[in-house]
């Protein structure tokens, strides 16, 4: 009889995860902030199943979510904040976010969707963006962002309060921040096998289509050709390894602007 129950149990609790798992549905969304403010390359990330993406320049996304969920809002003008789905999010297939801006930055900040169509209003402090040079190179960029010892070290973190200060930053114009949890969003492994023979293939499965698209402003049907033009030339086995990657997005970007002065000559 114990043996019966045990296994009923179990059933219901696997009933119950896999029930869980379709639950989860994407969803489309939309950021609205003050009219001054850009809107593309915010991280929309989902601290319930560590997935995520980045806002394009329309202010929009799609993200996979689930009832309860903590989605995470980071964006470079304005402190974090976090929304809880509900079931107006799940029902409507919409999370809508109207940010506005406050004077006082509170300690943290979690909201929910004030109605049953997944529209969210929420008020956050402005955060003060530094602009960096545009000759800023990845070894200065490294100590920006990462601790330096006798042997310099991409890997090595700051303490929590380095990172808040690097949310503030703009590399080439582009949000560094948001790039790298892009990075870790949809990288596929921690190192890479055979670089002499797969580099071109490495850095398109390092890099999801929405990576090229919006941070480097490449078409999704040049990205391969892309890929190719960066492999011959200058594309370094050790940029692909794990630690460097400040060198292989600095690689990207310099390879992006003539890749496209070379498509418009043609």
């Amino acid at each position: 009889m114990k043996r019966v129950l045990i296994i009923v149990l179990l059933l219901f609790v696997s009933n119950s995860l896999l029930a869980q798992e379709k639950e989860r549905k994407r969803v489309v969304g939309t950021l609205q902030m003050p009219a001054e403010e850009e809107v593309q390359g915010v991280s929309i990330y989902n601290l319930n199943t560590n997935a995520g993406t980045v806002s394009n320049d329309n202010g929009q996304f799609r993200i996979e979510v689930g009832l309860n969920d903590s989605i995470r809002i980071s964006a470079i003008q304005f402190q974090e904040f976090t929304v809880i789905v509900n079931e107006g999010v799940m029902e409507s297939g919409q999370l809508n976010i109207n940010i506005t801006e406050v004077v006082n930055q509170l300690p943290e900040v979690i909201v929910s969707p004030f109605d049953l169509t997944g529209n969210v209003n929420v008020d956050v402090a402005r955060i003060r963006v530094v602009q960096t040079p545009d000759t800023l190179t990845s070894r200065e960029a490294q100590f920006m962002y990462f601790e330096s010892d006798a042997e310099p070290r991409y890997t090595s973190p700051r303490r929590n309060e380095a990172m808040e200060m690097s949310r503030t930053r703009l590399v080439n114009g582009l949000n560094f921040v948001n790039l790298f949890k892009e990075l870790l969003l949809v990288s596929k492994r921690d190192h890479i096998q055979n670089p002499e023979s797969r580099q071109s293939w490495d850095v398109r499965e390092l890099y999801s289509d929405e990576f090229f698209k919006q941070n480097l402003n490449i078409k999704e049907e040049n990205i391969p050709d892309f890929i190719f033009y960066a492999d011959a030339n200058g594309l370094d086995e050790k940029m692909l390894q794990k630690g460097n990657e400040l060198d292989l997005i600095e690689f990207l970007i310099e390879q992006s602007k003539k890749y496209k002065k070379q498509q418009a000559r043609n």
